[in-house]
């Protein structure tokens, strides 16, 4: 019996050794999350995109120099309509904009806490693009039927279904400190 209990105990902790939660920052935001993938990855902060109505603040994730994750925090410098139905269409239009077809909608997603809804399509090559958006924000207008909202999250993967949920199940964002703009590179640990 404590031999078998042992075992166990030898198997999750190689289980959460393998679970790692990465953390990296873009602009002043910080962002965490776990891949629960055991190829090399990289982290790059890139540099804030300012317009005239947000500052957008994109990090990237990319594995075997390939495939990739981008997470863009768009922070408005006013109140915005960030009613789902709304942006659904808006984003789904964009993605069909840009070539995609067999575009599918997920709504009734949770990410970081927060409502979240996710489209992906097919591209020429017959690869999926997934996508998600929430808003970090998002509160009931008393002024309508509509919500307001300051800060939106994008992201947009070209990893597997399996991997692109791990990310989107544990990912979590927050305003903190002002971050470096330097590139950061992550190496999970080894199984």
């Amino acid at each position: 019996m404590r031999l078998l209990l042992a075992l166990f105990i030898m198997v999750m902790l190689s289980f959460s050794a393998y679970a790692t939660t990465e953390n990296a920052t873009t602009g002043p935001y910080a962002v965490s999350f776990d891949l629960n993938s055991s190829s090399k990855y990289s982290i790059q902060s890139g540099m804030p995109v300012q317009e005239d109505i947000r500052t957008a603040y994109p990090l990237l994730i990319r594995i075997n120099n390939s495939t990739e994750v981008q997470i863009t925090v768009f922070e408005y410098n006013d109140l915005v309509d960030s009613t789902p139905d709304l942006w659904q269409t808006i984003n789904s239009q964009g993605l069909a904009r840009l070539g995609l077809r067999n575009i599918t909608l997920a709504t009734e997603m949770v990410i970081d806490s927060m409502s979240a809804y996710g489209l992906s399509g097919k591209d020429d090559n017959n690869k999926t693009l997934y996508s998600a958006y929430y808003w970090l924000d998002s509160n009931k207008c008393e002024c309508g039927p509509v919500s307001v909202g300051k800060t939106n999250v994008v992201i947009t993967s070209t990893l597997p279904l399996n991997t692109t949920g791990n990310l989107l199940d544990t990912m979590h964002v927050i305003k903190g400190l002002a971050a470096s703009q330097g590139p950061i590179t992550f190496a999970p640990p080894k199984a």
